[in-house]
């Protein structure tokens, strides 16, 4: 009897592709949810503060990763990539965070979807890769985003843009790590160091001005933990169930989520430029992500063939 392909399977009637698409979505939603409630929260904690508790309120839920296995997720010989990788997360949690809060959300989000372009940029310098001449193109068309948003000479420049593209910047970083440990550790052995080293950094940063967040704060930042959690096991999942190719563009829907959340939570409104800025920035990393995917999949085909060959 001849097995099922995976891309042929069906739950509930839905073939595993569409479930795929609907994960990422779920996860996406609750990710643009996270990033609106983040204001909420450091208006009356902080920046750092609200970074800090986005992984201390996680640290319960990696309990029964622990427990499960009887601490087996605990094992690794690389603590010191753990340490390199969690440290790069919590940087760039703790400057997206920042922006976040002095920038409105659908501003700042956008501008964190330049990771890709300097992702490009890095494969070259970090890695020596040779990148062809449409993905450049394409990189440099999506700093041309940016600048339309900053329009550099004919609006006022607020040093605030620098977090949310710094925070693109050391997330780019942050994948060539998870690259090098996905090589020999689990997804949830690196969840669990990701949170207990980003959690304790992440503290020790927001010790001096620590204060005990009020009530509706302290339920908001549980909730803001909860929502960014469920987004990485969402997310997660869905690339689990369909091909990269297909959910991965999914990530871009995060745009106008928030910018909804902004309008019903904040009032704010995106500017034209904002606008056209995003369109371009969102193209240009959607064609370098289309391109990375449908490169990886004949990798993995070839890899594929050569453990069952």
């Amino acid at each position: 009897m001849t097995a099922t392909p995976p891309e042929n399977r069906r739950v509930l009637g839905l073939p595993l592709q569409v479930w795929g698409g609907l994960s990422m979505a779920a996860g996406v939603a609750c990710l643009a949810g996270n990033h609106s409630i983040v204001r909420l929260v450091s208006d009356e904690v902080g920046a750092f503060e609200t970074s800090a508790l986005r992984f201390i309120w996680a640290l319960p839920m990696m309990l029964p990763w622990i427990l499960r296995g009887k601490g087996q997720v605990l094992r690794t010989k690389r603590h010191g990539l753990h340490f390199v990788s969690a440290s790069l997360t919590a940087l760039t949690t703790a400057l997206l965070f920042l922006g976040l809060a002095h920038l409105p959300v659908a501003l700042a989000t956008t501008l964190n979807f330049t990771a890709p372009l300097f992702t490009t940029i890095m494969a070259v310098i970090l890695l020596k890769e040779r990148v062809e001449i449409a993905r450049w193109a394409a990189t440099v068309i999506g700093f041309l985003g940016v600048l339309v948003i900053l329009r550099p000479g004919f609006v006022v420049f607020d040093p605030a843009i620098l977090l949310p593209i710094s925070s693109a910047a050391t997330l780019a970083l942050w994948y060539f790590t998870l690259k090098r440990l996905g090589r020999t550790e689990s997804t949830a052995t690196i969840t669990v160091y990701q949170t207990i080293w980003a959690s304790l950094l992440l503290f020790l940063l927001a010790l001096p001005e620590w204060q005990m967040p009020s009530g509706n704060a302290l339920w908001l930042s549980i909730a803001m933990a909860a929502m960014g959690t469920a987004a990485i096991f969402l997310m997660a999942r869905a690339f689990d169930l369909a091909d990269a190719s297909l959910v991965a563009p999914f990530d871009y829907a995060r745009l106008p989520f928030v910018a909804l959340f902004g309008y019903l939570l904040f009032g704010q409104i995106p500017g034209l430029f904002t606008i056209i800025g995003a369109a371009i920035i969102v193209g240009s990393a959607f064609y370098i992500a289309r391109r990375e995917a449908r490169a990886a999949r004949p990798r993995q085909l070839d890899s594929q063939g050569g453990k069952t060959g």
